[in-house]
């Protein structure tokens, strides 16, 4: 299935999501939506990784916004996000064993990425058209920093994101919309 049929089926958690899924379906008509070449807004891909107890969830300490986040990238031309999470998930935390816990979004979410420097080139501001897939993974295995990324990655406890991650926008709108829907699973 494309992602605009999975975006379509995709039955929004609140207001937010509702709103987002929008916008998701317009840029899609849009040119270059799936590469950086489109400075304005390109689709990204973000992985939910939890425990087998869906009492953890793995996250990085993100170099460039230095606060503790959840795993993910750049579609960098696949259309196929749930790959794209699970590649990503893979390089910025050393993982090699997980598994998606359904082929359908757990989340939408639109981004808003202020200019920052990388690899030492000046980075506009921009939308990340984000899609968030859920995967599991054991927590007994060996965790690795991807230094040009991330300079820490650890399991954290669902209840102690909130004082982890220094991004009260992330908290509020999206971590914590994806800690209520983990006590639904």
């Amino acid at each position: 299935m494309d992602l605009k049929e999975q975006i379509l089926r995709y039955k929004p958690f609140n207001e937010q999501e509702e709103k987002d899924k929008e916008l998701l379906l317009e840029w899609l008509e849009e040119k270059d939506v799936f590469t950086r070449r489109n400075k304005k807004a390109h689709f990204t891909a973000s992985a939910w990784v939890v425990n087998p107890k869906r009492t953890k969830v793995l996250m990085i300490y993100h170099n460039i916004y230095n606060s503790w986040a959840w795993l993910g990238g750049h579609a960098d031309g696949m259309e196929n996000l749930l790959a794209v999470a699970e590649k990503e998930a893979r390089e910025e935390s050393g993982i090699t064993e997980i598994k998606p816990l359904s082929d359908d979004i757990l989340s939408l979410e639109i981004v808003t990425v202020s200019g920052h420097e990388k690899k030492g080139e000046y980075v506009s501001a921009h939308l990340h058209l984000n899609v968030t897939y859920l995967f599991e993974a054991p927590e007994e295995q060996l965790l690795s920093v991807k230094p040009d990324e991330n300079s820490g990655v650890m399991w954290i406890e669902l209840d102690d994101i909130k004082n982890k991650s220094t991004e009260p926008w992330f908290v509020e709108r999206i971590y914590s919309k994806l800690i209520a829907k983990m006590r639904q699973f």
